[in-house]
């Protein structure tokens, strides 16, 4: 575990340094952009970078692929992630409303999946070691995406807004229980057939956590949107103070608006 520790300090300390350097030179906004979009298909590059190690090894790639599916469909809440973080960085208005939801989930969600990713990857807790390509790649993967999300604050485009943050939060958890309902029915479907596999997709099969098995999708869900809620609030006073927090601002409106 302390081999695992220490990667992912090294890995947060690489980043913070880059992050830093890039916030201090970068004032461009064609470069953010091209930044962005580099950052997200560098991700995606160390994502499948397990079929092209395999290939070049021992052909095996397929078969790693298929005991592998979420190389190919978004699974977990960080495959969403990453395909979405591309789609920002293709997103030619990054401060249109769509471009405003992309932002708030691949940060908020970005940001804990990326750290479960790194401190609680599945791969090491299974095989703990990181002399094989896989298990190190995973991690390092995580540490891109890491960076990648944390380009978003840096360029400026996380904004504190309670209403509009939890709004965005709520679609995110219906459009992942949509995402995890196709795949798991896609499965269902496939399991019929001779390459029968199972997938947790976004846990709504049953908990990640041992010893916990009410915790499926639906009260991570309920769970997570009360602790954004509560998170949002201590956000909202840091910045506006208590006499220019959300409800405070909604009021103010509605009594302009009369």
């Amino acid at each position: 575990m302390l081999e695992l520790i220490v990667l992912n300090v090294i890995l947060i300390l690489i980043i913070v340094g880059v992050l830093y350097l890039i916030k201090k030179k970068v004032k461009n906004d064609k470069t953010k952009d091209l930044l962005l979009l580099i950052a997200s298909l560098l991700t995606v590059l160390s994502h499948y970078s397990s079929l092209i190690f395999h290939l070049i090894k021992d052909g095996s790639c397929i078969d790693y692929l298929k005991s592998n599916p979420n190389l190919l469909i978004p699974i977990y809440p960080c495959n969403v992630v990453m395909i979405l973080l591309v789609v920002f960085g293709l997103l030619k208005n990054k401060n249109s409303k769509f471009g405003k939801f992309l932002v708030d989930y691949c940060f908020y969600f970005g940001i804990i999946s990326c750290l479960v990713g790194m401190f609680a990857n599945v791969d090491f807790i299974l095989n703990p070691t990181l002399l094989e390509f896989d298990i190190t790649k995973s991690i390092v993967a995580h540490g891109f995406m890491l960076f990648n999300v944390l380009l978003l604050p840096a360029f400026g485009y996380v904004k504190i807004d309670l209403p509009k943050n939890i709004m965005h939060i709520f679609y995110s958890i219906i459009m992942m229980l949509f995402v995890g309902g196709y795949v798991t029915l896609l499965f269902t479907v496939l399991s019929s057939y001779e390459t029968a596999y199972q997938v947790n997709s976004m846990f709504l099969l049953h908990s990640p956590f041992e010893g916990v098995d009410f915790l499926t999708y639906p009260i991570i869900a309920i769970i997570a949107l009360f602790a954004y809620f509560i998170v949002f609030n201590v956000m909202e006073f840091i910045k506006y103070g208590k006499d220019d927090i959300w409800f405070k601002r909604i009021k103010k409106n509605n009594s302009t608006n009369e």
